[in-house]
């Protein structure tokens, strides 16, 4: 074993170091050297000058806890959050707007370089957003007793202690209303919190969701239970003090899991969704629907993906992971042909439903994975342009060697995780395609997320 594998870290667990802070990881974190020994402190950015406790020490790196600001970044800022520091939600609070598009970009700079391999690139501005702030049109609060009162709130980073909250910056101003109304009402109507330790307790976790377009509130309330107690009641009091109330839902949920939501899910009141609008096209939202959280920037991202997949009248596409049919029918709007692929049963009931409400007949949703589909719909004649938008994990191999194998002129690829992105498009780029242009467009301010589209062209031989 070499001399430098059996170097000791120069940092032990317990000790106080004064560190400056040079970069951000992926996760938002800032990055410090202690002889070139890097050192992961949450809440600190780059500029700053901290003296920190080193909490944990491993082979090629440690974490520590910020003691002192000793000299701010000039970046830095007093977050707007009265919890940001407690609160798992957000990561950059307390660093300048265009502070963060800027470092967003880099790790996405970064990410093609290092994983993918792309030393030329055109990675654009991160598209962000004029006010950043109330954006998230669902936010879903797990409820628990704190202090002896039924409370809701967020996670503290990396546990599961609630953080109570009476409002949240990056929350839609209804969702904020709702969350200053619910627990008083829970509170009167005996309503209890559940406790994950013992398993008891009704109530597990308050969903909202709004229309951003029609300014419509859905909450869904998911139960360790069969029923809530005085729902008439309750929901009665709830459409007095929030008039904007169109949908109150139950979801059951009496399985011991982090996971929020169950299987049921009955409409107790209401509307069985609400209509939210991007670009002209109108999109139904149930309880468990998946839609973006951020209708603005996901309109913005939809007509990205329209100006990279060269939409022509009658051309055939293919979307590939098309959920409930947001891109597809931007698409088959701009006169394309569009199949799409998706792996859960609700959301291509969603997609056929989003369909109708936009008297759209071009569109033709497929129920399956996209690895057993695609090569199925490939063979069935030339395609114009591909659209993939898969989980944080990527493709699937087999899904683009169906692509490579097809030689489809134009790959639209779009990512909410830079380094599955850039492995993806590395594997692309060694079958024949060049990476033409990369777009991040920041979905989750304030947060270390990034979404980017990126288009894929095949190279003529």
């Amino acid at each position: 074993m070499s001399e430098k594998k059996l170097k000791k870290p120069p940092v032990m667990a317990g000790e106080r170091r004064t560190v400056e802070i040079t970069g951000l990881s992926h996760a938002g974190e800032g990055v410090g050297r202690v002889e070139n020994f890097a050192v992961f402190v949450p809440g600190a950015i780059p500029g700053d000058l901290v003296n920190i406790e080193v909490e944990e020490v491993k082979r090629r790196h440690g974490r520590g806890r910020v003691v002192e600001i000793v000299q701010p970044a000039p970046q830095r800022i007093a977050p707007a959050c009265e919890t940001a520091g407690d609160c798992g939600g957000c990561q950059l609070q307390h660093m300048e707007y265009q502070a963060q598009l800027q470092w967003k970009r880099q790790l996405v700079v970064d990410a093609l370089a290092r994983i993918g391999g792309f030393q030329k690139h055109s990675v654009q501005p991160v598209i962000g957003m004029a006010n950043p702030e109330g954006y998230r049109n669902k936010v879903q609060h797990p409820v628990s007793e704190v202090n002896g009162r039924i409370a809701l709130g967020f996670y503290r980073q990396g546990t599961r202690d609630l953080v109570p909250v009476s409002r949240c910056e990056n929350s839609h101003p209804l969702c904020n209303k709702a969350l200053a109304v619910i627990p008083y009402l829970f509170e009167k109507y005996g309503i209890t919190a559940y406790d994950e330790t013992s398993g008891r307790g009704l109530m597990r976790h308050v969903v909202l969701r709004v229309s951003t377009a029609r300014n419509h509130l859905m909450v869904v309330f998911v139960i360790n239970g069969e029923e809530i107690p005085k729902a008439h009641e309750l929901i009665g009091d709830m459409r007095a003090a929030l008039p904007e109330l169109v949908s109150v839902a139950q979801n059951v949920n009496r399985k011991r899991t982090n996971v929020i939501m169950g299987e049921s899910t009955e409409i107790l009141w209401g509307q069985p969704y609400i209509i939210e609008e991007l670009n002209g096209l109108q999109f139904a939202v149930s309880p468990r629907s998946f839609f973006q959280v951020n209708s603005q920037q996901a309109a913005v991202l939809c007509q990205k993906v329209v100006e990279y997949a060269e939409v022509a009248e009658g051309s055939q596409m293919v979307d590939c992971y098309c959920g409930t049919g947001s891109i597809a029918l931007h698409l088959a709007k701009c006169g394309g042909r569009v199949i799409g692929i998706e792996a859960v049963p609700e959301a291509i009931t969603d997609a056929e439903l989003n369909a109708r409400l936009n008297r759209l007949e071009g569109a033709d949703f497929r129920l399956g994975t996209v690895e057993a589909l695609l090569s199925e719909i490939l063979a069935e004649g030339p395609v114009a342009a591909a659209v993939l938008d898969p989980p944080r994990k990527g493709c699937e191999p087999e899904v683009l060697a169906a692509l490579m194998g097809a030689g489809i002129p134009r790959l639209v690829y779009v990512s909410c995780n830079p380094s599955s992105l850039a492995r993806d498009l590395a594997v692309l780029a060694q079958g024949g395609y060049e990476l033409r242009e990369v777009q991040p467009i920041d979905m989750f301010p304030h947060t270390s997320h990034v979404e980017c589209v990126t288009l894929m062209s095949k190279v003529e031989k």
